[in-house]
């Protein structure tokens, strides 16, 4: 039973399953489909139930290093802020030094190819349980042509790409 934590409402909140643009995380294309969703009826403060937080943002960043294109700024700090690197930490890891970084997030910079495979190849020696070889992706030309993430709620708080 959850009830609101910002006014005197001791009524259970109703929860309902919405679709939900998840611009949350920073990237504008990302879509939740059954996401739990909760209203107060008496301040109107909303809730929503997201589950387990670290795997909704691993199906993420496994969509992203799939993709066929090379990664827009937004997702490479998408992928810094997963694996819980600064800008000027992931700087020191990758090489690059902080304002250049800083210019490529910010798309003030185009990512180029070898930036682009640098930022994938780090972010998959951080991601436990790929289901995939970056090398032969990358080797076969392959990789998802990517839209938009649209991930659908599982049960425990699991989502699961629905389309991509």
């Amino acid at each position: 039973m959850m009830t609101c934590a910002m006014c005197d409402n001791k009524k259970p909140l109703k929860k309902t399953k919405i679709t939900h643009k998840y611009k949350e995380c920073g990237l504008d294309n990302v879509t939740l489909v059954g996401l739990e969703y909760f209203r107060c009826e008496k301040c109107g403060e909303e809730y929503y139930g997201y589950g387990n937080m670290e795997k909704l943002n691993e199906v993420i960043a496994n969509t992203l290093i799939r993709k066929k294109e090379f990664l827009s700024g937004f997702e490479v700090r998408f992928l810094r802020k997963h694996l819980g690197y600064s800008g000027s930490m992931f700087s020191k890891i990758i090489g690059y030094d902080g304002a250049t970084l800083s210019r490529l997030e910010k798309g003030a910079q185009p990512v180029t190819k070898a930036f682009d495979r640098l930022i994938r190849f780090t972010v998959a020696a951080k991601i436990p349980d790929r289901n995939y070889d970056l090398h032969d992706q990358i080797l076969k030309g392959e990789g998802m042509e990517l839209k938009r993430i649209e991930l659908t709620a599982m049960a425990h708080g699991e989502w699961k790409l629905k389309v991509a």
